[in-house]
């Protein structure tokens, strides 16, 4: 009997193992100790497994984001921050780096307008559990095909990276000079709010 150990830290992840402990196939269980697993599926895991716990273990994450080109954290953020038309998921292998193993799938969606972080985060979720399903039992028994990534693509992410962008105060000072337009954005309703340096 071989071991399945699903590792997630949110709440899709938590719909993915209510789905796997009824459609798990014979000749394998879910266990809740990575340390006696056969298989890992991460979803949306927020720590990064070591070299000793993935050695002789097949194992493969569901990442929120494109792949290769966005790695790391707080993809839905910076997809929107850079202005980007379609967002993405990716089914991967896991390697010893950061978001870095085989692509065996990447499935891609639209950005709308008006989308925030949030709303396009919830996107990626529902996109998330739908390709957690029809892999799930082809990723158990290893029937699947996959590319390496061009690494030098993209960049990594990271959580100092998007406090930092949060700062927006030196782009409000940029734009406050007297009898010039002050910096702006558009609300719903596509009405231009101002923001004045104060």
């Amino acid at each position: 009997m071989k071991k399945v150990f699903i590792a997630t830290a949110r709440h899709v992840g938590e719909h993915c193992k209510a789905w796997a402990l009824q459609n798990t196939p014979e000749g394998f269980s879910l266990t809740n100790d990575v340390n006696e697993s056969d298989v890992i599926i991460s979803v949306m895991y927020d720590k990064i497994f070591s070299k000793d716990t993935l050695e002789g273990k097949s194992a493969y994450n569901f990442h929120p984001g494109p792949l290769p080109e966005y790695k790391g954290v707080g993809l839905s953020s910076w997809l929107i921050i850079n202005e980007e038309k379609k967002a993405g998921v990716t089914l991967h292998e896991i390697d010893n780096n950061i978001d870095t193993g085989n692509i065996i799938e990447v499935r891609n969606f639209p950005i709308d307008d008006g989308e925030t972080a949030d709303s396009l985060h919830a996107k990626a979720e529902q996109h998330m559990l739908k390709m957690f399903k029809e892999w799930y039992t082809s990723l158990l028994y290893g029937k699947y095909n996959s590319v390496p990534q061009d690494n030098n693509l993209g960049k990594v992410y990271k959580k100092r990276d998007l406090e930092k962008a949060k700062d927006i105060t030196r782009f409000i000072r940029a734009f406050q000079f007297q009898d010039k337009e002050p910096a702006y954005y558009y609300n719903r309703n596509n009405e231009k709010r101002y923001v004045k340096y104060e």
